[in-house]
């Protein structure tokens, strides 16, 4: 586990996509978890290192390589995981993703199927304090239900965005749910002014 800045963590072992672990008091708070094959490496991970107890796992989207380790955590630490509604609805199965391609990742297993956890759903319109001074908010665009997590003006977007020179960009146009969606998200994102962006995939940076 490496430390990003007092209080927050890169962990080292999630597969594919980033897994940050945010302490606040007496409690820690897990951002995403990486792909399933990874689950056990990250278990341990959180085991060795020397943290407040996670009490929550927050899941920026549906997609395997963020939510894949989050029911094996949940099991070795009883933590009450988090998700998007509308991204909860398809992790279920209960809702098809909403675009062709999604649609065929989600069917051919792209990545591997993730175990599901037991879900907490996240509201889709509004802010939810997830932990004290941590709040999930709304960030649609990449998946109807993405959410980025605000802490102490740290700001950790998932795959709403990734960070080149200073500067939020999208993801692979393919990638993307709804492009107008992202779009504000992006802007949105950019207007907050974050002290630091921490992506779901590549290093953390700030913004210029």
């Amino acid at each position: 586990m490496r430390e990003v800045i007092p209080g927050v963590h890169r962990l080292q072992s999630a597969r594919a996509g980033n897994a940050y672990l945010i302490e606040e008091g007496d409690r820690a708070v897990l951002v995403d978890t990486g792909l399933r094959s990874g689950a056990e490496a990250v278990v341990a991970e959180l085991a060795a290192a020397s943290i407040p107890r996670v009490t929550d796992v927050v899941l920026t989207h549906y997609d395997p390589d963020h939510v894949g380790g989050a029911a094996a955590v949940q099991r070795a630490t009883g933590a009450r995981v988090w998700l998007g509604a509308a991204d909860a609805g398809i992790l279920r199965g209960v809702e098809p993703p909403p675009t062709r391609m999604r649609r065929a990742m989600f069917r051919t297993g792209w990545l591997g199927r993730p175990e599901l956890p037991d879900l907490t759903e996240l509201p889709d319109t509004e802010e939810t304090e997830v932990a004290p001074g941590v709040v999930a908010v709304p960030a649609p665009g990449h998946t109807p239900g993405h959410h980025l997590v605000r802490w102490r003006g740290v700001a950790f977007i998932g795959d709403a965005g990734r960070v080149s020179n200073g500067r939020l960009v999208h993801l692979p146009g393919l990638l993307l749910s709804d492009r107008a969606a992202a779009d504000a998200t992006l802007a949105a994102i950019t207007a907050s002014a974050p002290r630091l962006v921490c992506p779901g995939h590549g290093a953390p940076a700030r913004l210029v």
